[in-house]
């Protein structure tokens, strides 16, 4: 907790720690939480399966419980026009062993019925292990901005869907402070945080680039930061996402460091 933020680390921040480290790198940094990926986004392979691993999931947890360290969200299904939401019950059943409170949710269907049916039947599951479904609006997605993503979780009519903010994506896809502000009590979820100078890439094959591995620190861009936060809860919980193009160079437990660093000298001036 700093500043009455809880502070989790991302998976992006440390993409490609094995998730037993990546435990012992969050506690080792300070964060109070980690994020784990269950499944890789839609056409991505994922580096460290989990789901169906006992053996694995029982190491991971003994380490979280060694190190004090909580998991916040687990990334991240993909809704498809041929999704069959029977086929991720196991991932939701472990996202429950692991008592995540979230997992995110991006979707790539143009149908919002069906889209919002099925949101709603996963929804449904993980209702039964306290999870929130949190979805992710990107540019480049269907669900491509925040008000795609308020109508889909208005179509599914579930209470427990809601949206994730992500500082970058609401910038890419035209949103803004104003349009979080203007959202329904309590749909927020949860936010990640960076920043990013204000000119944008000019399609999305940049904008995916600059998402997965170019973001930058909290307060060292031009994002409209302080306004986001006015507009969130005063005790948000907060996701540190910082790929950036210094990455390749450093450990992971450096990725990390300078991640809550830059989190904590934000939410100071914040605060000051």
């Amino acid at each position: 907790m700093y500043q009455n933020h809880p502070l989790s680390l991302a998976y992006l921040t440390v993409f490609g720690c094995p998730p037993v480290e990546n435990v012992k790198v969050a506690a080792a940094c300070g964060y109070d939480m980690a994020s784990l990926r269950l499944v890789a986004p839609h056409g991505l392979e994922l580096a460290h399966p989990i789901v169906g691993n006992s053996a694995l999931i029982r190491e991971i947890l003994s380490v979280a419980a060694d190190t004090g360290i909580s998991f916040y969200d687990g990334e991240v299904f993909t809704l498809l026009p041929e999704t069959d939401v029977e086929t991720w019950l196991p991932i939701i059943e472990t996202a429950g062993e692991f008592r995540m409170p979230v997992m995110q949710i991006t979707c790539e269907d143009t149908d919002l019925s069906r889209a919002g049916d099925k949101l709603g039947r996963i929804a449904d599951a993980a209702a039964q292990h306290d999870i929130k479904m949190a979805i992710e609006f990107m540019r480049w997605r269907s669900t491509a901005t925040i008000h795609d993503a308020a109508r889909l979780a208005a179509a599914s009519g579930r209470g427990n869907v809601g949206l994730l903010i992500d500082a970058l994506h609401l910038s890419r896809s035209g949103g803004s402070p104003a349009d979080v502000a203007a959202l329904p009590e309590g749909l927020a979820v949860y936010l990640q945080l960076c920043d990013a100078p204000a000119q944008q890439p000019t399609d999305n094959a940049g904008c995916i680039a600059e998402a997965r591995t170019a973001r930058m620190f909290p307060g060292e861009g031009e994002l409209w930061l302080k306004e986001l936060m006015a507009a969130l809860p005063s005790d948000v919980v907060i996701s540190v996402e910082t790929p950036h193009k210094g990455d390749s160079a450093l450990s992971f437990t450096e990725r990390a460091e300078k991640g809550m660093a830059t989190a904590r000298r934000f939410l100071d001036n914040l605060a000051s």
